[in-house]
């Protein structure tokens, strides 16, 4: 039997740009901008420009029958010699048990796995987690094609595709740089794309990106701010906690909004904990966790001079406040506060 061909997003990237286009491909997870930006590379790298507007065809499955995109598949091109038809949604792949509007002739797709066009690239892709194994055609599909699960990559994956993204514009980023990036981004790819285009334009051509320019032009989430203030927080920095939540407040951030990211953040760095204690890997508490590895080094590093006495104490005091806050016993900002100082007053470091 045939190897599964599943590689990942650079890799593809890769043998995309360097003219190995498969006739067959298949994308799903549910990183959209991943499935979206290897669309494009893969309508680039196969199309000229006059040829997209003829030539590149998409389908919504939730509305046309797969038969009708495979019969495309099959159409000659009229104009030039290739073509790329795109079926979205393509929920039969998957075990979701959704009323379709349309019937779909797996076998008429299942056929043409077997037989592609040489004229034609086509792409499947549904915005799942997995597809449904059990199946016949998914079965045929990963044996006859080329899979992307796109999903969210570890940091060292990120960190590898900023440092791309300025290599082909003949600059660099110094490390320092991209670490600074990639936490303001977060964990949005699509944010980190835009971010990343922001900053290679305002740097010259064979410019190195320095972390001044970072500061200079990428915006601090609330997020992020939040992280920062746990930090604070954590090391016992009163003073510059409360200057964060400040700021927050003259950014006309809710308090409200401010207190839930603080919770779930400690929940965040409990359930690392445990599940660190219990020998598991950051790449496997993402996956138990369902969070981005990025997220789980950074709570795993917030977490380190904790104990969980004090994790425990720290989301009662949250969760107080919350009341406090919504039987209108105190004003939220004031709540919030004393929050803030209670809990960077505590003996947070264990010995």
């Amino acid at each position: 039997m045939q190897r599964v061909r599943k590689i990942d997003y650079l890799t593809m990237q890769k043998e995309v740009k360097s003219g190995q286009t498969a006739p067959l491909y298949v994308f799903y997870g549910n990183e959209a901008f991943l499935m979206e930006k290897m669309t494009d590379l893969i309508v680039g790298q196969t199309l000229s420009e006059e040829e997209k507007d003829f030539q590149f065809i998409a389908y919504d499955m939730r509305e046309t029958s797969v038969e009708t995109g495979v019969e495309e598949a099959e159409t000659l091109p009229f104009f030039g010699s290739n073509k790329v038809v795109l079926l979205q949604h393509c929920y039969f792949l998957t075990g979701a048990r959704e009323k379709e509007k349309v019937e779909h002739n797996l076998k008429a797709l299942e056929a043409y796995c077997l037989n592609p066009a040489k004229e034609t690239v086509l792409i499947l892709s549904v915005p799942a987690e997995k597809l449904d194994e059990r199946k016949k055609i998914v079965k045929t599909l990963k044996k006859e094609g080329k899979m992307l699960q796109a999903a969210a990559p570890d940091q060292r994956s990120m960190e590898k595709w900023v440092d791309a993204q300025f290599k082909q514009r003949h600059q660099t980023i110094e490390p320092a740089a991209r670490t600074e990036l990639l936490k303001r981004a977060g964990f949005n790819l699509n944010m980190l794309s835009n971010e990343t285009d922001k900053v290679a334009l305002y740097a010259a051509q064979g410019d190195t990106v320095h972390l001044s320019d970072i500061q200079a032009l990428t915006p601090v989430t609330l997020e992020d701010n939040v992280f920062t203030l746990i930090d604070r927080v954590i090391s016992q920095r009163t003073d510059e906690a409360l200057r964060i939540y400040y700021d927050l407040l003259k950014q006309k951030e809710e308090p409200i909004k401010i207190l839930a990211l603080l919770a779930r953040q400690t929940r965040m760095i409990i359930h690392v904990l445990y599940l660190k204690k219990q020998g598991y890997s950051r790449q496997k508490m993402a996956g138990q966790l369902k969070l981005h590895p990025y997220a789980v080094k950074i709570a795993e590093e917030q977490g380190r001079n904790y104990n969980e006495a004090i994790l425990e104490n720290s989301l009662k005091e949250l969760a107080a406040a919350d009341f406090d806050i919504k039987t209108g016993k105190m004003e939220k900002e004031m709540r919030l506060e004393l929050s803030i100082i209670t809990l960077s007053k505590h003996k947070h470091f264990s010995a």
